[in-house]
């Protein structure tokens, strides 16, 4: 599963495709927002809260993708941690980010006003912000692509279990907020076509891939749109389909006519050129997590830092490391022949 969510975090980290992802499902195919006004932001927030002992708590949470729109809304998509299974507590959790990200939100504000050496008074004093003062909104969208329906909670009044029964139900709803996810499930989307990069064919992929025979239909159709995704794209559909040898015999295969997917596996087998092309895919994606590990060493993280945030095995990331010190010239391509 860490895999899967890997690759998921590096195809939405692609402002492109989550301006994408963003205008289906929240604009209904809209094409509200552009690449080039979307920018990513730290996947981290945190608070420390003190208890009635005086005892210090830190509260930290961290999210996959968080971008900012430059009209100044915050999208934020859910997607590692990572909802390859049902999570039954999803609304608690995302309700908790969103509380952060506010969180976080006032203390910029409060250092602000203290920068810029306002002298505030009165309610503003007291609250340390100002009447005028204004949170940007956040928006979370939870991406699901696991097997199975989504049989949790969807809001936090479905994980209360509320008595609608009761005469006095609607009185108490009238004090109690909800909070909704927003769960967009792959294999339930029926909003392919929408999809204006290569979100499209992946998400086809998954959500077809448990019917061999619509599988290898929506394949047929679509094979030259989906080898002409890049590497990255075809990383993440392998990793998230979890066959590689089936999708990648179907790709290969020039024949209009149906397929018996028993014989193509067979033959996927037998035959050495595509499994070189798979072993190439691969390739690909051991460059990826090298680059990834690349760029945060450079920002001098600590091989249980960049472990952390990547999702990775430490043991792996500080493999890494050591060939980069020892090869300081060496390309992600080298170290991969290394490892």
């Amino acid at each position: 599963m860490a895999e899967q969510d890997y690759y998921m975090k590096i195809l939405l980290e692609d402002r492109a495709r989550f301006a994408d992802f963003i205008n289906v499902n929240v604009f209904h195919g809209k094409q509200v927002l552009a690449a080039d006004k979307l920018s990513l932001l730290p996947n981290e927030a945190g608070i420390v809260v003190v208890d009635a002992d005086g005892v210090k708590r830190t509260i930290q949470r961290r999210r996959d993708v968080v971008m900012k729109a430059e009209f100044g809304a915050y999208f934020c998509v859910v997607a590692s941690e990572n909802q390859g299974k049902v999570h039954y507590g999803m609304a608690v959790r995302e309700m908790m980010y969103d509380a952060l990200d506010y969180t976080e939100q006032i203390r910029k504000i409060e250092e602000k006003h203290r920068a810029e050496g306002d002298k505030l008074e009165g309610a503003d004093f007291l609250s340390h912000v100002t009447k005028a003062d204004r949170l940007i909104p956040v928006v979370t969208l939870t991406l699901y692509y696991g097997n199975e329906a989504w049989d949790g909670p969807k809001s936090l009044y479905e994980m209360m279990g509320i008595d609608e029964e009761w005469e006095e139900t609607a009185l108490v709803k009238k004090c109690l907020p909800d909070y909704k996810i927003n769960l967009i499930d792959i294999r339930e989307g029926e909003k392919l076509d929408q999809y204006k990069t290569s979100l499209q064919h992946v998400f086809g992929l998954v959500k077809y891939n448990k019917n061999k025979q619509k599988l290898y239909e929506y394949t047929r159709v679509h094979r030259e749109e989906i080898n002409r995704m890049d590497r990255e794209s075809k990383a993440a559909a392998l990793a998230l389909i979890g066959e590689q040898k089936r999708l990648q015999k179907i790709l290969e295969s020039k024949r209009e006519e149906e397929m018996d997917m028993c014989q193509a596996i067979d033959e996927l087998i037998a035959d050495g050129e595509v499994r070189g092309e798979v072993r190439g895919i691969l390739m690909g994606m051991e460059k990826t997590k090298i680059n990834f590990i690349r760029k945060q060493y450079k920002k001098q993280l600590s091989s249980s830092q960049i472990a952390n945030i990547l999702d990775l095995d430490e043991r792996y990331v500080e493999k890494v490391i050591k060939l980069f010190k020892q090869y300081p010239a060496g390309s992600d391509d080298e170290i991969a022949g290394y490892l």
